[in-house]
């Protein structure tokens, strides 16, 4: 006697929301891998491994805001702002957001600098463009453009057209590295 399992259908929604829910990068040669989530709280997670072993530990990421000035005026008709009770929630671009989209891409080229070491230079990278909900609080969103290399990992924010979000300063950057070891560390300031 046979016995045929079936899924429910909320059984098969949380089994693919799971699957769905981390989204993972390799580098071209497949010794680096990394992997994206949002955590309970809806903040954007990366972390990093070279052949199996940690690199980055999950670390947030994300952006602060400054918050808009409350006695500003909103229109030309110079009237009260009516949405001053909500612009503490309007700084959150780090947490609160669902995700909505990924989509990966590879870019490879070979070009020639003028002047260098190098007569060849390859640009070979795979890409993951993470493309969350609007964050539930304030109605804003930003595209995290993940780049991984051979021999390294790049990202950045995006900030896309959007209704609820012409003109602002980033007040804070959230952006966490959690090295799994004692590496040494290069940075140019860039506040100079």
């Amino acid at each position: 006697m046979k016995i045929k399992k079936k899924l429910s259908p909320i059984a098969f929604i949380c089994i693919s929301f799971i699957a769905n829910a981390q989204q993972k990068l390799t580098s071209p040669d497949g010794n680096l891998e990394m992997i994206f989530h949002l955590n309970g709280e809806g903040s954007p997670i990366y972390e990093l491994t070279y052949k199996q072993k940690p690199v980055i530990k999950p670390s947030k990421l994300g952006l602060e805001l400054k918050k808009e000035d409350a006695d500003a005026k909103t229109d030309f008709e110079w009237t009260a702002r009516k949405d001053a009770d909500k612009l503490d929630s309007k700084t959150n671009l780090y947490n609160g957001f669902e995700l909505k989209d990924a989509q990966t891409s590879t870019f490879d080229e070979t070009w020639q600098p003028v002047w260098g070491e190098e007569k060849e230079i390859r640009n070979h990278y795979n890409e993951l463009a993470v493309n969350p909900e609007p964050n539930r609080a304030n109605d804003r969103y930003i595209i995290i453009r993940f780049r991984l290399f051979n021999d390294g990992l790049g990202f950045r924010y995006e900030f896309p057209q959007q209704k609820n979000l012409n003109y602002f300063v980033i007040k804070e950057e959230h952006s966490q590295f959690g090295m799994a070891g004692d590496h040494t560390a290069y940075w140019i300031p860039g506040d100079l």
